[in-house]
């Protein structure tokens, strides 16, 4: 059905997948024969039925391990419990994440701390257990954000986790090429997903206009984006012509980007005052 550059994977490791980003890669890795191991806090019932009935094969099962991703003990745990019952992992991809927004002097030092604790520290405790149980020629995927190359009003605290998860891929990307392992690592700008529902509800309409410069994509729309990365194992892989120019920008045009943001911060803290 599509163009894997080594195959489709038999067995895939994901967190996050009850909701968002996460449950639309479980659906679109389903379809294409892959067994699924979430690892999750919890998924509702009806959610895990659904992914269940969408099976094309008796020989793929789909199974929730309830775990905590910001505890290392547990999610060693629940993969070690995931090979068992499964078989070692192609494809293992972190979407497990938490957004907690407001200006850094307004910011708590308990929420901050919470955020770097899943995205973070969640994405190296994910790491450090999938590691272990990969197939040859396995593929581990980190969920970032454009957040994670271009800082952004009020997401100091996800964007340091997010800029931090850029650069453990970084390193996991050569260290792990020595083991036959790929890894990349997906900065996408907003998707449409519970995360973004919650922002809306509570950011900031200043963020909000400044995030709206590289668009927002549909669950849909950012999975065909992703899952083509993944297929080709690029390193950095973010959907959306937009995303994918302010991405350039901050990477290659740094002071351009940097006046950029300036200007625009400038214009929507004038637009909401």
């Amino acid at each position: 059905m599509t163009d894997w550059k080594y195959r489709v994977p038999r067995v895939a490791y994901l967190s996050g997948a009850g909701s968002g980003i996460g449950l639309g890669f479980a659906q679109a890795l389903i379809a294409e024969g892959c067994s699924i191991a979430i690892f999750d806090l919890q998924i509702p019932e009806q959610v895990l039925t659904r992914l269940k009935t969408m099976s094309k094969a008796p020989s793929q099962s789909v199974v929730f391990y309830p775990v905590d991703i910001t505890d290392p003990v547990g999610v060693d745990a629940a993969m070690a419990s995931a090979h068992a019952q499964q078989g070692t992992a192609d494809l293992a991809f972190n979407c497990a994440g938490l957004m907690r927004n407001a200006v850094f002097t307004e910011l708590a030092y308990e929420t901050f701390r919470q955020v770097i604790d899943v995205n973070l520290m969640g994405s190296r405790n994910f790491a450090a257990s999938a590691l272990k149980h990969f197939s040859p020629q396995g593929h581990l995927v980190f969920m970032a954000s454009l957040a994670g190359v271009v800082g952004s009003y009020t997401q100091a605290a996800y964007a340091a986790s997010k800029f931090g998860v850029v650069g453990l891929a970084e390193v996991l990307r050569a260290e792990q090429k020595l083991c036959g392992i790929d890894v990349s690592v997906v900065c996408p700008g907003e998707i449409q997903t519970p995360l973004l529902d919650y922002e809306r509800q509570h950011g900031s309409p200043v963020t909000r206009s400044l995030n709206a410069v590289a668009g927002v994509l549909t669950v849909d729309q950012a999975v065909v984006g992703i899952l083509r990365g993944i297929q080709r194992r690029q390193f950095m892989i973010t959907p959306g012509f937009k995303a994918r120019l302010i991405r350039a920008l901050a990477r290659k045009c740094t002071s351009l980007q940097r006046w950029i943001v300036d200007r625009n911060l400038a214009r929507s803290i004038r637009r909401n005052t």
